[in-house]
């Protein structure tokens, strides 16, 4: 369907990924390419550091007309009780978190779109930028796509831009250049709508493949069977949110800032040291845990209980001993 004014958008988003897009979106209606924007974000929730959806709090800031979505589901919902189910050209849905029912997305008469950032088939599902880090992959992208009416991240693709992770990314780094890169696509989509639906691609199915939701479990730290190089994609990964945590003298400590040493920061150290093992050095300031096959360093960390310390404050604390080792939790 051919839309000759600009279209009107309700735009679904919860999160920062989706404030991005959104404030690209709507600097877009004054370049007339949006002629009306309004925003769908789920509840607030109470229970969180930040119990207000971020996408609300910038539609608040700049003014923009919100809507809260029902708990868990959109089945039978409606934008307003009394208004006509076409009521906008155009649905934009990014980091939203509910699947959309089929007639929600048919009440759009150009389409549903989506923003994912990966260069779909690869990593369908909630957390392709920590699988990014966690595979160590060299390139990934955002996928421009419609959304499907039974399965989530299946649509058909409209457009696609690829960017180079770069060496060890941490996940913010990489979780705005995503996003940026996916708001100007987005952008670019609807500016030339017609012409992108018209070249749009079917996702091969043989190259599917998933990003599972991350669970905290995954952060627990075994460092008899980690390589440094696997601690450190897990901390650059999942550190942002779920700091990576091991045992120390049976209390739960979180590792809050990592990095690899220089080889002569660690060459007087024992290379036959035990897996785990924990040891402070003073001209680095940092402490020392021995991975399966190499050291790596750590400049910040939080025992159970206890504030957060530096390493010669935990040293000083905990007077550290040979047989001191950092262990794998036994409450994951």
């Amino acid at each position: 369907m051919v839309v000759k004014r600009a279209p009107t958008a309700l735009f679904f988003g919860s999160d920062e990924f989706s404030v991005i897009c959104c404030d690209r979106l709507l600097k877009a209606t004054q370049d007339g390419i949006i002629s009306r924007l309004e925003i769908v974000t789920p509840p607030d929730n109470m229970r969180t550091k930040i119990p207000e959806v971020p996408l609300k709090t910038y539609a608040r800031k700049n003014n923009i007309t919100f809507h809260t979505a029902p708990p868990k589901t959109l089945t039978g919902w409606k934008v307003r009780r009394d208004s006509p189910p076409s009521q906008f050209d155009l649905g934009v849905v990014v980091s939203f978190g509910y699947f959309l029912p089929s007639s929600l997305i048919r009440s759009f008469p150009l389409a549903a779109l989506n923003v994912h950032p990966s260069l779909l088939p690869r990593y369908r599902g909630a957390a392709p930028i920590q699988h990014t880090i966690l595979n160590g992959d060299t390139e990934t992208g955002v996928s421009i796509m419609e959304l499907h009416e039974k399965q989530f991240d299946a649509g058909r693709i409209y457009h696609q831009s690829k960017i180079e992770v770069g060496k060890e990314p941490f996940y913010k780094d990489l979780h705005d250049r995503l996003a940026h890169q996916g708001a100007e696509d987005l952008v670019k989509t609807v500016a030339n709508f017609d012409e992108y639906k018209s070249k749009a691609w079917l996702q091969d199915l043989t190259q599917v493949s998933y990003a599972r939701k991350i669970s905290k479990s995954l952060a627990a730290l075994d460092f008899s069977i980690m390589t440094r190089e696997r601690v450190y994609a897990l901390h650059r990964a999942l550190g942002y949110k779920i700091p990576v945590y091991c045992e120390f003298r049976e209390k739960r400590t979180q590792l809050l800032s990592l990095y690899i040493p220089d080889a002569s920061q660690t060459v007087k150290l024992n290379p036959l040291s035990e897996t785990g093992s924990v040891v402070y050095d003073k001209s680095s300031d940092s402490l020392f845990v021995m991975c399966k096959d190499n050291w790596i360093g750590v400049t910040k960390v939080k025992v159970e209980g206890k504030k957060e310390q530096g390493p010669l404050a935990f040293n000083n604390g905990y007077q550290l001993v040979e047989k001191d080792a950092f262990k794998l939790s036994a409450n994951q």
